[in-house]
């Protein structure tokens, strides 16, 4: 059910808007008046504010609802059951009436004037998509994330996924604004990481007609490491069955976007580029800190984590494994060294997850063990039967990693 309003005054909304900012939420009531009031703010802009109300059960709906009373410009998108972010996203491009979108998560804000920074490079007619910068809160302290904090994304001027791959590691729909030409008829997808391939996609769509500006517009809330929220990006963080899923999402998205580079760059080494690129933000970004976390807690889905990861780097095409040594290092030496916290299953599907690198990639059993016990154990698991070579690996690496563990704790190393 979609809702438009009138103010107080009786005026309608804008006929035509300029801009629309769609605001998925879900259960959202303590944030969701914060995050509106930061795009109200906003009066010289004609803009309409979509909030997709996904199912919410605690009053969020009231809560725009008397916002709207107040101010036309709000248009209330409410759903009966939840389905995901991505589904309500697609909700709110259906009704949403702007040439330009933009996108707001309820938990977060856009910072005072940021709506007319991000409108302003919209006047020329080569421009079809404005990048924002932004910041992290944790509602103590602010920061820049240092895979984000790079000259590609910091600093502004005209710029193209080309001649900028590192724009893919600011591969959320927040933050910007994106000309209405550039979307067709593609929806988002997924729980998690949904936003990355729909985003990418609009930004190659966008050639070298990408503005990047200086002015900070966004401000992402993540959670405060005292007060756990209980949203999917914590849980994600926090579980490994969730990881899992998100680790599955990845394989799916990292394909799509394979699909769209192939279709948008004519350049063979351009397109390595960005792929690799992207493979390398996945998991960096995306994967590492999950495995890390997940070997470290002894969670029992660790092992379908793995699983998840294995299957990422099977879909991945050998000449990205050959081009790089993030998989090597952030994953698979990464979790070696846990070897010997991993339960039975979990040491079982390291060697899955391994299996695909060790097949395709020669270079594994050099560059992934990091001292020669490590070495010798993967060298033996990649040039012997896979039964037998994993079985002698497993043996060598679980006291390896136990004495490289207690080295480390003691601060040798």
């Amino acid at each position: 059910m979609t809702e438009r309003a009138v103010d107080d005054s009786g005026a309608a909304a804008p006929a035509t808007p300029k801009l629309s900012v769609l605001i998925p939420c879900w259960n959202s009531a303590a944030t969701i008046e914060r995050a509106i009031h930061s795009v109200l703010a906003e009066h010289e802009i004609p803009l309409e504010c979509v909030v997709i109300d996904d199912g919410s059960i605690d009053g969020t709906a009231d809560v725009v609802r008397a916002m709207a009373e107040r101010d036309a410009r709000i248009v209330l998108v409410r759903l009966e059951a939840n389905e995901g972010v991505s589904n309500a996203r697609n909700r709110g491009l259906a009704v949403a009436r702007g040439k330009w979108l933009a996108f707001l998560d309820a938990d977060d804000r856009l910072l005072p004037g940021a709506i007319a920074a991000l409108m302003r490079p919209t006047s020329g007619p080569d421009v079809l998509a404005v990048i924002g910068q932004r910041v992290w809160t944790d509602g103590e302290r602010t920061w820049l994330s240092p895979q984000y904090d790079i000259p590609d994304i910091r600093e502004p001027g005209r710029k193209s996924i080309a001649a900028h791959p590192g724009l893919l590691y600011y591969a959320s729909a927040t933050g910007k604004a994106l000309h209405r030409s550039l979307i067709g008829d593609r929806p988002f997808g997924g729980r998690v990481l949904g936003d990355q391939p729909w985003t990418i996609h609009a930004m190659l769509s966008a050639g070298d007609q990408i503005e990047v500006i200086g002015e900070t517009v966004y401000e992402w809330s993540r959670p405060h490491p005292d007060r756990y929220v209980p949203t999917i990006t914590a849980e994600t963080r926090t579980s490994a069955g969730r990881a899992a899923e998100m680790a599955n999402v990845a394989r799916t998205a990292f394909m799509e976007v394979s699909a769209d580079v192939d279709a948008l760059v004519d350049d063979e080494g351009t397109r390595l580029t960005i792929m690799r690129t992207y493979f390398e933000r996945l998991l960096r970004s995306d994967i590492s800190d999950r495995l890390r976390i997940a070997a470290e807690r002894r969670d029992p889905a660790t092992a379908e984590l793995y699983e998840a990861v294995g299957r990422f780097f099977e879909a991945t095409p050998s000449a990205i494994l050959a081009s790089t040594d993030v998989h090597l290092t952030l994953v698979l030496r990464s979790a070696g060294y846990r070897y010997s916290v991993l339960a039975p299953s979990a040491r079982a599907a390291y060697w899955r997850m391994a299996g695909p690198v060790l097949r395709r990639d020669p270079r594994s059993s050099m560059h992934l063990g990091g001292n020669p016990v490590f070495g010798s154990a993967f060298l033996l698991a990649r040039t012997l039967r896979p039964r037998v070579g994993q079985t002698i690996a497993g043996a060598i690496l679980w006291p390896a990693s136990l004495v490289a563990r207690a080295i480390r704790r003691l601060g040798l190393a």
